[in-house]
């Protein structure tokens, strides 16, 4: 049997805490029901599949044994373990966990922070070195970043596989008929709408955006959707005006609602589109024209299914491209059916129930 093991649980806000229950389910769904282990959240959501809550590192090897589980699958950023990322309960607990004989599967979500901040500077060499012996102990690693899993195969050993897979859409996919979505939000066919979800998200490329509202400015057909985590306070330079729906936090059947009346989805990240972006991956799912941008960690097999660009120029020059092209938009919007192929999490789910079981 699988276990998941993820510090957060739903309702706990965040994109790993999502990505576990949709994962649990994708796996249920192909008919490998996993256990689930975490320390926050509630465990009656994932019914019925067995879950347990109020966990340490310390304690998952006992639950692994009580629900006669072969392998944990551990979702892996260095901050759900530690205020500060580095971790020695998990350390310890790991340290169990294999010398009880239980295999150890990782999704990275993120390795460690780079030294950009005075804080990480003291805590991004215990920070890597944690990384490492959790490298050293996994039989199976995956990760939605090629770049990392470049670096997770400097320490895992010879006989360890290591993965690109995605993350997916982690919220359920709107099956809401697009008119009723527009009408929901007072759109017309007239109207060009622009989504941009969650700009609070870490990475998120906002002067990108900015360069976009600029250049759209004074377009009357153009209304910007801002919607997620941090809509409710844009950064200087978002659209401001009558032209504007603003949204805020909002539960996850709005969120699929919304998606399903964009036009367009503008998600442009510092270090470039990959496969761990979940909102980008959400507005794909629902087969929205998405722009993004190319940076040090792109993964160039998702230029086949999102409009990404180098520049803010070109980002900005895209957007408006697809705003006065409904041509451009429909063929942009075709290729992301390509998400089901590439970046759907059921690759993932299919993946670890390939490996592991």
């Amino acid at each position: 049997m699988i276990a998941l093991y993820c510090p957060d649980l739903p309702p706990t806000p965040g994109g790993v805490s999502d990505h576990t229950l949709a994962l649990a389910r994708a796996l249920e769904a192909m008919g490998h029901p996993p256990a689930v282990f975490g320390r926050r959240g509630d465990a009656a959501l994932f019914a019925p599949l067995p879950c347990r809550v109020g966990m340490r590192p310390g304690d998952v090897a006992g639950a692994a044994r009580a629900y006669h589980v072969g392998t944990l699958v551990v979702q892996y950023v260095p901050f759900l373990f530690a205020r500060r990322g580095v971790s020695p309960a998990l350390v310890m607990g790991l340290r169990r966990m294999a010398r009880q004989g239980l295999r150890l599967a990782v999704i990275v979500h993120e390795p460690y922070v780079p030294f950009t901040r005075l804080v990480w500077l003291l805590t991004g060499w215990p920070m890597r070195w944690q990384f490492a012996y959790l490298m050293r102990l996994a039989t199976h690693v995956y990760t939605p970043v090629p770049r990392f899993a470049e670096l997770a195969r400097r320490f895992t050993r010879p006989e360890a596989h290591v993965r690109v897979a995605p993350v997916g859409a982690t919220l359920p996919i709107s099956r809401v008929p697009r008119e009723e979505a527009r009408r929901a939000l007072g759109l017309d066919d007239t109207r060009v709408a622009i989504g941009v979800f969650s700009p609070a998200a870490s990475g998120f490329a906002h002067d990108w955006v900015v360069a976009a509202v600029r250049r759209l400015d004074g377009r009357p057909e153009v209304v910007w959707v801002l919607f997620g985590f941090g809509s409710d306070r844009p950064p200087p330079g978002y659209p401001m005006g009558g032209n504007v729906i603003r949204l805020g936090h909002c539960d996850a059947l709005t969120i699929g609602r919304v998606m399903r009346a964009l036009d367009i989805t503008v998600a442009p990240y510092v270090d470039g589109l990959t496969l761990r972006r979940t909102g980008a991956m959400l507005a794909l799912a629902h087969g929205v024209p998405t722009v993004s941008s190319t940076g040090p960690l792109f993964d160039s097999q998702l230029a086949g299914i999102a409009a990404c660009e180098n520049s803010a120029e070109a980002f900005a020059a895209r957007v408006e491209r697809l705003v006065t092209s409904p041509s451009d938009r429909v063929a942009v919007a075709r290729r992301s059916a390509g998400y089901d192929a590439v970046a759907s999490g059921h690759v993932l789910a299919r993946q670890l129930a390939a490996d592991l079981t």
